[in-house]
């Protein structure tokens, strides 16, 4: 279901121009009406505060206000920016309208006058990060077509999607590089993909973090006229941008400045000089306003303190001769319920709507028309009122296959990294294998079996471990961004991500567990030789959950220390008390199973000299371990069970996993 409707074959996305949206008629087809009401969203905010709470190990344990109870309004048809100085709180502002941060955000928010339902709200915003955050190893056609299936319902055919794809690539200006894969675009291309993706489900509000940022003049002037032309259609497009030039500036129909924490300035761009006039600091002629407002505010707390009261924290916007308040309760109890006229410039309060735009305002300049053709998109806006019931637009296990697809073909294409995995097993394997060559028979080398079974459980909780600590922090960022703009639910993501590695683990560890199996000399046995590759695949799956635990909660940095401080313990209790086994405590024998490699050495030990292994072969007239059963008795694990020891393996994994999906609903809470 989309928007309360079922959708059919016949109910085809047609495109949207100008400001005309689609509507289903009582013959279930569709047809072309003006933009109603209730597809647009003017999002709203008031007394709105951010604050930081103070980490423990700091000085004065204040908290800091990053933001402080700022109120303003952005409106469907504009392009807003919010400036300031560099600290003055923009990125935070952005991330507490679009609610991409809620730890330590207070305050009102509205859309379209009403209060806010943020369920309702994340299904009809995006929010485009200042990260070019794509899927790398996908051509943009392949990214487009996954996010086509993850956001369109399912009962759009292929080839439907395939069009909507087409489409939106050839009026974005990616027709031609569509086979491109994403890590060799260019910024400007990267950032135009950004947007094209969002546009795929058409939502009415776009949030953008700093757009510009990387990008020459003319490629920022590009991306800013597509944002332009994308609000003219009814969107409410909001962005962050630093300092822009005078030309990007005048791109932009409403801006929103922070300085401090607070807003000095609310209204159209053309009115910033006059407002910064009134309050006493005049723009040089030929100066960039947008220059001069940043060196007005920056660290000057006087100015910010002037502009910031003249302009009422956000509360009132500045037009052309009218200062517009916002409708809010809070104001109009401090007013008394009526308007107040201003000392010096006689102006009056005065509330207006995005209709009373004038007709060249609501036009694309002719620069744009010139570089960029007005951009069509299908139409996919769904009522606010109707949305409550609709989670995703597809299934979970409709978006466990789409990303299971993407997951196992970004793996086909990793070849570096599957050719080093491939060389990192067999190198590994032949080295062990060549310094415990045909030793397995030998009743004199009891010791050298057991070193040869925790090498080969080091070498997998390792290997498995570090790889996802390192690998798995970046792709904990793209995810977030996608769950965020509601591309798929975190069940069918964690689905699909522990899956779709399971079968190079099985490949890469089989080719390793084959050679030096066979190198070592061991009974040419089917049961022994699985239940060998069972134990130490378990131990691959446990390693790895531990390090998807880790990277899903620190980043690279972090996790490069975290990782050998967690897997140092473990280390630890495998290898402890073989020599004097029998004269291990209960209580550290107990402890000693918390230990996953403890528990992969024992497993390996006992499916070594376990289930009826024939005597060793000894050259000496008196050979100790002969009988297998006597390593197992002296190892103290002749009354262990192989099944037991595998069970609490693989409790050991679901603890883990566990964690790594606490750890990721963690990161997409806050």
């Amino acid at each position: 279901m989309l928007g309360g409707t079922a959708w059919t074959e016949n109910m085809a996305p047609t495109l949207l121009q100008g400001s005309r949206s689609w509507t289903l008629n009582r013959q279930q087809s569709w047809s072309p009406s003006r933009t109603r009401k209730g597809d647009t969203m003017d999002v709203e905010f008031k007394d709105l505060c951010y604050t930081v709470s103070p980490r423990r190990w700091s000085r004065n344990g204040l908290q800091k206000r990053v933001l402080k109870s700022v109120s303003g309004v952005f409106k469907s048809g504009e392009l807003s920016a919010i400036m300031g100085p560099s600290g003055a709180g923009k990125s935070s502002l952005l991330n507490a309208v679009s609610g991409y941060r809620t730890l330590g955000v207070t305050g009102t928010l509205c859309t379209n006058g009403k209060p806010r339902d943020n369920h309702i709200f994340h299904k009809l915003s995006c929010y485009i990060t200042q990260e070019d955050l794509l899927q790398p190893l996908l051509t943009a056609h392949e990214i487009m077509m996954v996010a086509a299936q993850l956001k369109l319902p399912s009962q759009i055919s292929d080839a439907r999607r395939l069009s909507t794809v087409e489409e939106i690539l050839k009026n974005l200006g990616l027709f031609e590089c569509k086979n491109t894969r994403t890590e060799m675009l260019s910024g400007g291309q990267k950032k135009r993909l950004s947007i094209a993706l969002e546009l795929i489900n058409n939502p009415p509000v776009f949030f953008l973090d700093e757009p510009t940022s990387g990008l020459d003049d003319v490629t920022a002037r590009q991306v800013l006229q597509l944002l332009r032309t994308l609000a003219r259609q009814g969107r409410t497009i909001v962005c962050t941008i630093h300092q822009p030039s005078a030309s990007l500036f005048q791109l932009f129909d409403h801006a929103y400045i922070v300085s401090q924490g607070l807003c000095v300035y609310q209204g159209t761009t053309h009115e910033l000089v006059p407002f910064l006039s009134s309050a006493g600091f005049s723009c040089p002629t030929h100066y960039n306003p947008a220059d001069f407002v940043i060196e007005v505010t920056d660290g000057e707390e006087k100015n910010i303190a002037v502009l910031s009261k003249a302009i009422c924290n956000g509360k009132v916007s500045w037009t052309q001769t009218h200062l517009i308040p916002l409708k809010t309760q809070e104001y109009e109890k401090k007013n008394g319920g009526t308007t107040k006229q201003t000392d010096k410039q006689s102006l009056h309060f005065e509330t207006t709507n995005i209709a009373a735009l004038t007709a060249s305002e609501r036009k694309v300049d002719s620069s744009s028309e010139s570089s960029l053709s007005d951009v069509h998109c299908p139409v996919m806006y769904r009522r606010i009122s109707q949305v409550k019931n609709v989670s995703y637009p597809t299934s979970t296990w409709f978006q466990f296959w789409a990303l299971f697809k993407r997951m196992m073909l970004q793996t086909s294409r990793s070849r570096v990294a599957l050719q080093l995995q491939m060389f990192h097993h067999v190198a590994c394997a032949l080295m062990i294998g060549s310094v415990t060559y045909q030793n397995a028979s030998d009743g004199n080398e009891m010791f050298k079996h057991v070193k040869f079974c925790m090498s080969v459980i080091l070498f997998h909780s390792y290997t498995w471990c570090i790889a996802p600590v390192l690998l798995f922090p970046s792709e904990v960022k793209l995810m977030k961004k996608e769950h965020f703009n509601r591309w798929y639910g975190l069940n069918s993501f964690y689905m699909a991500l522990t899956l779709s590695k399971i079968p190079v683990q099985i490949l890469l560890s089989m080719i390793f567990l084959i050679i030096v199996y066979y190198m070592n000399g061991l009974p040419a046995e089917w049961y022994r030789f699985s239940l060998f590759s069972l134990t130490a695949i378990t131990v691959c799956l446990v390693a790895e959950g531990l390090g998807l635990a880790i990277g899903s909660v620190f980043n690279v940095t972090n996790g490069c220390v975290v990782g050998p401080l967690v897997v140092a313990p473990f280390l630890g209790l495998a290898v402890y008390g073989f020599d004097f086994a029998e004269k291990i405590s209960w209580t550290m024998n107990t402890l000693m199973k918390t230990s996953f490699m403890r528990c992969g050495v024992v497993a390996l030990v006992l499916t070594t000299f376990g289930f009826d292994r024939p005597d060793l072969d000894c050259d000496d007239i008196y050979c100790h371990f002969k009988e297998p059963k006597v390593v197992l008795r002296m190892l103290d694990i002749d009354r262990s069970s192989f099944w037991a020891e595998i069970f609490i393996l693989f409790g050991i994994m679901i603890l883990f996993r566990s964690l790594c999906y606490i750890g990721l609903r963690m990161r997409v809470a806050t």
